[in-house]
């Protein structure tokens, strides 16, 4: 991952293999020539709805062809070779999520005009993102809320042990119940297992009151060296009146800034299938500063993809 254009801890094992046998793992490490060099890597898993389906990744928000450098030509080389495997193996179809372009070292979308070419969008999520490196400022409303958590005596800091991982996951269940009638899609254990699976790669960062209790807090995902990734984000109802999570994002943007990194991802802002916009999350994000980017899923027909001419990129 560290030696990649555009990989992330969401492509490792060690962060895929936390989901055990719930997936069908049919990842591919591609060669120039058996066991010469090592060009590319695929993470995939069968479609758990569907036998001839291969999804890259199920068990991630995005998965996409991992590779060293640019190289649009070589790129659809290597994805053609992966398609004529898979049909080998008996699926038909690919269910492609590439990552945000942002995350790379460099800007590169080659592979969506490829993907367009031998397949068709099945959905498109908006993706925010404050770019670090580049001029960004919260909204004078965040700004005063921000400045007033402060006077009422928010302070945010690091969590500092399990006990105060789990309030979190505490707090993020109860914050999904009442507001959404969801739960965490990771549980209280699981979240523990991927703390110590990607140690270093992850953090919490929590907000208390004057009284030390958590009022609110977020779980981080360092994606590379370049991207930080808010994974959760929960309040509760007193975090809420004292601006708490405004305070908590506050911090971490200029935690994050200070060390260098050049984003900090929000995730998506899109609903059901994608095209509809959550408005209201999408406004609330964006008053930190920042744009978003498209985060796009294809539905690949692998026949296709396999005799796709690597001139075609």
């Amino acid at each position: 991952m560290s030696r990649s254009q555009g990989g992330t801890v969401m492509h490792t094992r060690r962060f895929l293999s936390y989901h055990g046998d719930r997936f069908d793992d049919e990842s591919l490490c591609l060669w120039s020539e058996p066991g010469a060099r090592l060009e590319a890597v695929l993470p995939l898993a069968r479609s758990p709805g569907d036998a001839e389906v291969v999804v890259s990744h199920p068990g991630s928000t995005f998965g996409g062809l991992i590779e060293p450098s640019i190289d649009p030509a070589r790129r659809a080389g290597l994805l053609a070779a992966a398609a004529g495997i898979l049909l080998d193996r008996g699926y038909r179809r690919l269910a492609y999520k590439p990552a945000p372009a942002i995350f790379g070292a460099q800007f590169d979308e080659s592979d969506l005009r490829l993907m367009t070419h031998v397949g068709q969008v099945r959905r498109c999520n908006l993706w925010n993102f404050i770019r670090l490196d580049h001029h960004h400022e919260l909204a004078p409303k965040r700004r005063a809320s921000v400045k007033a958590a402060s006077r009422k005596g928010v302070t945010v800091r690091q969590a500092q042990g399990d006990d105060e991982w789990l309030a979190f996951h505490a707090l993020l269940t109860a914050n999904l119940a009442s507001r959404h009638a969801a739960a965490p899609v990771h549980s209280a254990e699981e979240m523990l297992l991927l703390r110590q699976r990607i140690a270093g790669e992850n953090e919490m960062w929590l907000a208390f009151d004057r009284h030390s209790e958590i009022v609110a807090g977020t779980w981080c995902f360092a994606y590379n060296r370049r991207v930080l990734h808010t994974q959760y984000i929960a309040s509760s109802p007193k975090g809420r009146e004292l601006g708490g999570v405004d305070s908590l994002l506050a911090a971490v943007i200029d935690d994050a800034g200070r060390r260098g990194l050049n984003a900090l991802s929000f995730g998506i802002n899109t609903l059901a299938d994608g095209f509809q916009i959550n408005s209201n999350l999408l406004k609330q994000k964006l008053r930190f500063g920042g744009g978003v980017a498209a985060c796009w899923q294809f539905d690949v027909d692998l026949a296709r993809l396999a005799h796709v001419d690597p001139g075609f990129a």
